[in-house]
């Protein structure tokens, strides 16, 4: 190498176009000074598309929701420091939900770790916890052979690519550190390429010979939570032939099929005290967002057999007896060819409950003016072209509860389940979909930065936000009655906030709703921000539930 310069801008300039290389189109950047060769080698790439986010807590939650909108893996860049640890959120969600986020975070060198330096923190291995590969880069030297850093980027690269599609993938983290000066070579263009493309693809099959005698048994259930964007014709084409009934999570998609093997309001049937003894059940995707679902999953003798694409499987709420690491497409086109066995009423007993569930939902929902009825409104407005980001606590469990005839996808942060990044996540998805956000008021307050990225860049979102001042959820947990005196500090945690002023700040237009009646001839926008603030009251919320779950008890007078 010539100097310093020309060693750093080969590093960064390879680094990038083997991003490239390997589908990373889009990368989000944080500002800083230590980033500078990396972000300038990104916005000097001809393809890739950068955005600029200065919260570098929002800038990863605004990754994956690219990642959930384009179903490619992204990439995310910060300065050194506390910077740097800010992506942690976003990297444990990533990680559980199998997501393949790139991280990189640039380092000072390592002469000035350790010493006191300032921004200097120990950055390699930060996000041991949670990633799949990780690497600690050497500096760009002068005095490096031709080739040195080139190699040493191709080949990290290559080792990492594994996890970035396929059964293994998952968050990956190269720690970056420069030396001053740190301003590329923007004239050396011949190191930035965009015509060599890799993307590695992995399958690993099974055979199902002995799952032959369990499947012969009479009641059996599939049961589908998240599939990842993962095909799901064969399911439905197994369970016809099968008649098995399934059980699908609204994060499944399945339910957009209107299939009559698809039962949807199981949660609030377990909730009334519906009493279940079957032979064998079949999980697929994630675990499923349902208490009752799960809790009843933990307690059953019945054989269970887990079916994911991922070489770590999600077990939660219990071990199932065999594990099938292979798409679920796969698992079911080979269950198909296996005989069947009469289970019609078995299959029929499910259906008349899901019919006589689904009247009395919508019995319920004529006169509700709680939060879910609302949500059910939500469900109402939207087509087939939406998708319904929905933040955790109440409202993903108000959508699954009430996700019965939507057309919609549905999508979630269901990997760590928290609530922070989700205003983030819905604004990336947006860029890639046309999508509205059902989120509560203590979600919304906790990432209300993310906004930021919709007045930047222009984009379309549509913001349904329940606001009862506080978190609703815990008013249905043992806190509410063992700790009263307590409660409303600890947990219920009002903040009075005004968010008509939120909506100002961030160019969004707004409206205020405290009637269901005045909701109901809301439209939701096709174009713009917007933010649709409902007014609603945690302790009506619980008590009107309550009556639902009464409502559906008087329906279970049998046990399957």
């Amino acid at each position: 190498m010539n100097n310093h310069t020309d060693a750093l801008t080969k590093q960064v300039f390879i680094f990038v176009s083997e991003l490239y290389a390997y589908g990373i189109r889009e990368v989000v950047i944080s500002p800083g000074s230590r980033s500078t060769p990396m972000a300038i080698a990104i916005e000097a790439h001809p393809k890739m598309k950068s955005w600029i986010h200065p919260d570098e807590r929002s800038a990863a939650f605004f990754a994956m929701g690219l990642m959930k909108g384009s179903e490619r893996p992204v990439a995310i860049l910060c300065t050194s420091g506390s910077a740097a640890a800010n992506y942690t959120p976003a990297v444990s969600e990533s990680s559980l939900s199998h997501l393949p986020l790139v991280i990189m975070t640039s380092d000072r060198p390592h002469e000035l770790r350790g010493i006191g330096a300032p921004q200097a923190i120990n950055q390699a291995n930060m996000f041991n916890n949670y990633v799949k590969y990780q690497f600690d880069f050497p500096i760009a030297d002068e005095n490096d052979t031709q080739d040195f850093m080139e190699s040493t980027v191709k080949f990290q690269l290559q080792k990492a690519s594994q996890f970035l599609y396929g059964p293994h993938r998952g968050p990956i983290h190269f720690n970056l550190p420069f030396r001053e000066p740190l301003t590329p070579n923007i004239e050396k263009v011949e190191w930035l390429t965009s015509d060599r493309k890799v993307l590695p693809h992995y399958q690993k099959t099974t055979s199902l010979n002995e799952m032959s005698t369990v499947v012969k048994k009479r009641k059996g259930l599939i049961i589908v939570g998240d599939m990842q964007h993962q095909d799901v014709d064969q399911i439905l084409t197994c369970a016809t032939i099968h008649d098995l009934p399934i059980l699908a999570d609204p994060l499944s998609q399945l339910r957009r099929e209107h299939h009559p093997n698809v039962i949807t309001t199981y949660d609030l049937l377990f909730r009334a005290g519906l009493d279940l003894e079957i032979d064998f059940v079949i999980r697929v995707g994630k675990p499923v967002i349902s208490k009752k679902l799960n809790q009843w999953l933990k307690s059953t003798h019945a054989i269970q057999i887990l079916v994911q694409n991922s070489d770590q499987p999600d077990a939660f709420p219990v071990w199932p007896h065999v594990s099938f690491e292979m798409s679920a497409n796969d698992f079911f086109r080979q269950l198909s060819e296996t005989p069947t066995v009469e289970r019609k009423q078995w299959l029929e007993k499910w259906q008349t409950l899901e019919k006589q569930a689904v009247v009395e939902i919508k019995d319920y929902l004529r006169t509700a003016t709680d939060e879910s009825a609302y949500v059910a409104n939500v469900l109402d407005k939207l087509t087939s072209k939406d998708t319904l980001f929905v933040s955790n606590s109440m409202p993903i469990r108000d959508v699954d509860n009430l996700f019965i005839d939507c057309d919609a996808e549905i999508y979630a942060n269901r990997g760590a389940n928290g609530i922070d990044g989700v205003v983030s996540t819905a604004l990336g998805m947006a860029v890639h979909k046309r999508v509205t956000l059902l989120i509560g008021d203590l979600a919304f307050y906790h990432d209300m930065n993310g906004l930021l990225m919709s007045k930047l860049n222009d984009i379309h979102l549509n913001i349904v936000l329940l606001n009862n001042d506080g978190g609703g959820i815990f008013s249905y947990l043992p806190q509410k009655e063992a700790a009263d005196a307590y409660f409303e500090r600890l947990f219920g945690t009002p903040t009075g906030l005004n968010f008509e002023h939120t909506a100002l700040l961030y160019d969004f237009a707004f409206e205020r709703y405290d009637t269901i009646e005045a909701f109901k001839y809301a439209d939701l926008s096709k174009f713009g921000a917007h933010i649709y603030e409902i007014l609603t009251h945690r302790e009506e919320n619980k008590q009107q539930h309550l009556i639902l779950y009464k409502k559906l008890s008087d329906i279970i007078n049998v046990t399957l």
